[in-house]
């Protein structure tokens, strides 16, 4: 009889360790569903527009419950969003807005000056969304007042040292003319990857914020922005 109570109380902790180590991992199910369809309420709410949730989500490392969105008038976009344990909340629609329409309207230019490049992609500051949405409205990448927030990183696999300084601040100065006819938001920056460069220190990259591109007017103003590691 004693076997059988000390057998089921060992079984009833191991259970309950499993459940405990379950959620703690991957969230609690109903809570998981229940956040999940709150959120896409706010998300009407706040942008007066239709969502689909995706899938439910849960962030272990910060025990948050949230949910992956799809705008139904945004068919190829998709973002999180998530409500933290104060009870407030927060989403990524904006940024993925802002991602999609550089990509789209910037990015082939991009692509097109650096084609010998290994990554030129669309970039964002994390977070600043809610800072720009006005009354549920979201504003165009060319129409946001955080002049450092967008970027158009650019990446090559090659020492620093072995780079052709004056072709680079040409391919530059062509990309920064472009974006300036399109608005003062989208900065760039142009990084050269070389592990064994990068060992002996010597290191190097141009970083150029939306807000500085209206300060130049020729190539040379593009030495300006080199930093030197």
């Amino acid at each position: 009889m004693k076997k059988k109570i000390v057998w089921g109380s060992f079984l009833v902790a191991t259970i309950a360790i499993c459940i405990f180590l379950f959620i703690s991992f991957f969230g609690n199910p109903i809570k998981k569903y229940i956040v999940s369809r709150e959120l896409t309420n706010k998300l009407e709410e706040k942008y007066d527009e239709k969502f689909t949730l995706v899938k439910s989500s849960y962030y272990w490392k910060f025990g948050t419950y949230g949910g992956v969105y799809q705008p139904e008038k945004h068919k190829n976009i998709q973002f999180t969003a998530e409500k933290y344990q104060t009870g407030n909340f927060s989403d990524y629609y904006p940024e993925e807005i802002w991602l999609y329409e550089m990509e789209k309207e910037l990015i082939p230019k991009a692509k097109e000056i650096f084609s010998d490049y290994d990554q030129v992609e669309a970039s964002t500051v994390w977070g600043i969304g809610s800072d720009e949405v006005k009354e549920g409205s979201i504003p165009t990448y060319k129409d946001i007042s955080n002049g450092d927030a967008l970027q158009i990183i650019i990446r090559a696999k090659v020492a620093y040292t072995d780079v052709n300084k004056e072709e680079v601040e040409q391919q530059i100065f062509t990309l920064v003319q472009f974006l300036k006819e399109k608005s003062n938001t989208v900065g760039l920056m142009v990084a050269f990857d070389s592990p064994e460069a990068a060992a002996n220190n010597e290191s190097g990259f141009y970083n150029i914020a939306g807000q500085n591109l209206r300060d130049i007017s020729n190539v040379s103003d593009i030495k300006k922005y080199l930093i030197e590691l």
